[in-house]
């Protein structure tokens, strides 16, 4: 406990504090800027818009939460780019110690007033932070894990973020990336952008716009750039892929009242026989997601 009094006596000499929320932003971009407005218009639909709930979701985030947990109850987490708070609030659920951030004070506020909900919103359990990954207001070799979930290919310069997130991590903490587009999702949803009719209504994301998302060898080649070892590299999701986007086309297209679900039993007989074609050489290019689990060395 000692270590997180610490980290929270930090932020409080740094920090402009609004509502219980450290906010420490003393510079922003017009990239961040357009990042900001962006979730803070859908922090409230997050959820439901990247289909959270769904057990495709479930499955592949309780995988690498999994990492988080191994860790123990004495571990001090931190999640950058928090957006709707999901894979935070499970966590705390399940006795983590906890810095959720974000560049989104309006997702923040949102975070915390789930977790008052819910009966977590205990400053010896969780600090709230809006700052921007590239520059945070926290101690050198502070925490012990910092996890991404499909937020790093949000970052304009994020050599920066890795910099930064290896002066907090201490020595042998783990970096999760959950999430993060493929080459071939980014390549494949960009074929339909000329349809207005598919694009989110509360406008878009930069890096989604333009980012070309990652291939196997990005992850790998972390590990020479940086003092990082890479301890897992799951490729995530084949044909449940194309029933996520797929889905999520027809319910904008049609303008439905609700996204289509798959029965339980067939989502999770697609995800063994995903799970079988991913290890198939001549798939490898076709997943749409990825998952990367780092130690620091």
């Amino acid at each position: 406990m000692p270590e997180f009094n610490k980290i929270t006596a930090q932020l409080a000499k740094k920090c402009e504090i609004n509502d219980g929320i450290f906010v420490y932003l003393p510079e922003i971009t017009a990239w961040q800027k357009k990042e900001i407005d962006f979730h803070d218009t859908i922090c409230s639909s997050e959820e439901e818009l990247h289909q959270l709930r769904s057990w495709r979701n479930f499955y592949y985030h309780q995988y690498f939460q999994d990492y988080l947990l191994a860790l123990g109850k004495n571990a001090i987490l931190l999640e950058i780019g928090a957006g709707s708070g999901s894979d935070g609030l499970a966590l705390l659920k399940n006795g983590a110690r906890l810095i959720e951030s974000d560049i989104s004070l309006a997702s923040i506020k949102a975070i915390k007033a789930k977790a008052k909900q819910q009966s977590l919103d205990n400053d010896q359990q969780i600090v709230y932070l809006v700052a921007d990954g590239a520059s945070l207001p926290l101690p050198t070799h502070s925490v012990d894990a910092v996890f991404l979930v499909a937020a790093f290919h949000h970052f304009e310069q994020q050599d920066e973020v890795l910099r930064e997130i290896l002066r907090v991590l201490k020595v042998d903490g783990l970096l999760v990336m959950g999430m993060e587009p493929s080459r071939f999702m980014m390549s494949f949803t960009k074929l339909f952008s000329n349809f207005k009719s598919l694009h989110n209504t509360s406008g878009s994301s930069t890096a989604d716009d333009n980012h070309k998302g990652y291939s196997f060898h990005d992850w790998e080649n972390l590990t020479k750039g940086y003092d990082l070892t890479l301890l897992d590299l799951k490729r995530v999701w084949l044909m449940l892929g194309f029933w996520h986007y797929g889905s999520e086309a027809i319910f904008r297209f049609f303008k439905l009242k609700k996204r289509l679900k798959l029965p339980l039993a067939l989502e999770k007989t697609l995800r063994i026989i995903d799970e079988w074609l991913l290890k198939i050489p001549a798939l490898w290019k076709f997943n749409w997601h990825f998952i990367a689990v780092f130690k620091k060395n």
